[in-house]
């Protein structure tokens, strides 16, 4: 089927709570991050984002109707249309990890700091949100959350403790045999 969000609002958002939606999605869409602050937000795209309306052309809409968007139809990064609107709805994303999924992902979380009764779940694990998350977090709002739903990456391996024993040899061994990868960092 492809790389896809589910959401739902469950029950209609006040005004207040999609005014603030909007100006922080506008906000989102004003400043998107460039190609090198995606790379180094841990964001897996191999191109910058180009924003553009339902239909893969035009501008984006964030308004008091509705929120909708997608990838550039021109440069082959346009996917399903994102669309958000304040009434009880229940939509998907299929984004296939097309740079505007980064947008998608980043409108979600937003949704679901300023809307109560938002739900959503993810083909995307905890890998694929954080780079969204910690832009929001950093750029748009420091409350925002990893939503619920989004289950943890597989990759994220928990470290085991040592064998249990008095001689320190063996803990010696068990520290040397550990792995140590410090990764590159680029500032």
């Amino acid at each position: 089927m492809g790389y896809t969000h589910k959401f739902q609002i469950t029950k209609r958002p006040t005004q207040e709570n999609w005014a603030h939606l909007i100006i922080d999605v506008q906000h989102l869409i004003e400043n998107l991050p460039s190609y090198h602050e995606l790379i180094n937000l841990g964001a897996g795209v191999d191109k910058g984002i180009v924003l553009r309306g339902p239909m893969g052309d035009k501008k984006p809409i964030c308004n008091s109707r509705q929120i909708a968007f997608n990838g550039d139809t021109s440069t082959d990064s346009a996917c399903e249309t994102f669309l958000l609107v304040p009434k009880v709805m229940s939509d998907s994303c299929k984004t296939n990890r097309q740079p505007y999924d980064f947008v998608v992902c980043a409108s979600l979380v937003l949704g679901f700091l300023h809307i109560p009764y938002f739900v959503l779940t993810s083909d995307g694990d905890t890998d694929d949100w954080l780079p969204a998350v910690s832009w929001v977090r950093q750029h748009i709002n420091p409350a925002a959350v990893m939503p619920s739903a989004i289950r943890e990456a597989k990759s994220n391996l928990t470290a085991e403790p040592p064998p249990k024993s008095s001689d320190t040899q063996t803990l010696s061994l068990y520290f040397a045999t550990m792995p140590l990868a410090v990764p590159d960092a680029y500032f």
